[in-house]
């Protein structure tokens, strides 16, 4: 079940060593479409799902109740797709949702600017300006979804395994490379206890989006972590009623106790 995070900037081949490094370990990957049809099905709008799509969203997005919904349904089939084994995750904070978690392997690909800009020069047919342009300006969209949903570094190397400079070397090097790393470095042990884990990081998320989307409980910086058949709810809510029906609704498939450590509160207070 080993699980593999791709960043990577425009133009450093992120799409190609995808393709090529799933065929190789007959893995699958979750990329833009994958993510675009999910979210769809998870009742996020298409406006919304292009408004946050690895950017920042501007004022007005930021304001919207759909933000949140749109990460708490990111954040459920990450978990859910990683539950079933053998996956590379493309983008989309992807390091930060298996930050970690065994049997996980973070990788970001990058190139000098002027290498990733003749590739997308080349690729798309454009002049060297406007291609420089979508460069900086992807560049700065990752940079800035990572930072404001996650409070992440996209740059940081050390939120990876490995930073792979595609400047000089093949689809086929970097593969190489990747798959090594997965071959040596996963053990089947870790393999275990991170499927452990994703799947109680699934059943909590499952917990949040029943309480807030389908129950539509107004409870804020609501948390649930599940372990050994039992969740423990934390956050902020207005009454002891709002408490009550959590705790209730709380025990969905999978559960067999609640633990609550809801507190009773007001915003702006």
């Amino acid at each position: 079940m080993a699980i593999i995070t791709l960043a990577r900037e425009r133009g450093a081949m992120g799409d190609e060593v995808v393709r090529e490094l799933a065929k190789q370990l007959n893995y699958r990957f979750v990329d833009k479409k994958v993510v675009d049809e999910r979210l769809g099905d998870m009742g996020i709008e298409e406006k919304h799902r292009k408004a946050y799509d690895e950017k920042k969203p501007g004022l007005f997005a930021a304001l919207s109740t759909a933000m949140e919904d749109y990460v708490r349904c990111l954040k459920s089939l990450f978990y859910e797709e990683a539950i079933k084994g053998n996956c590379i995750f493309v983008g989309r904070g992807c390091q930060v949702f298996f930050k970690g978690i065994p049997g996980v392997i973070s990788v970001r690909l990058v190139a000098p600017l002027d290498t990733r800009v003749q590739r997308i020069e080349k690729a798309l047919g454009v002049d060297y300006k406007t291609a420089k342009q979508l460069v900086t300006q992807d560049d700065r969209d990752r940079s800035g979804f990572n930072r404001y949903f996650f409070d992440a570094d996209w740059r940081d190397p050390c939120a990876y395994h490995a930073v792979i400079n595609t400047e000089d070397l093949t689809v086929a090097q970097i593969v190489a490379v990747i798959r090594t790393m997965v071959e040596q470095r996963v053990t089947p042990e870790q393999i275990a206890t991170g499927k452990e884990i994703i799947e109680n990081l699934a059943l909590g998320q499952a917990v949040v989006r029943h309480l807030l989307t389908e129950c539509q409980l107004p409870i804020f910086f609501l948390e649930a972590e599940c372990l050994n058949g039992e969740v423990t709810l934390s956050g902020i809510a207005y009454s002891q009623d709002i408490i009550d029906k959590a705790k209730k609704e709380a025990l969905i498939s999978g559960l067999k106790r609640v633990n609550c450590n809801i507190r009773i509160g007001r915003m702006g207070v």
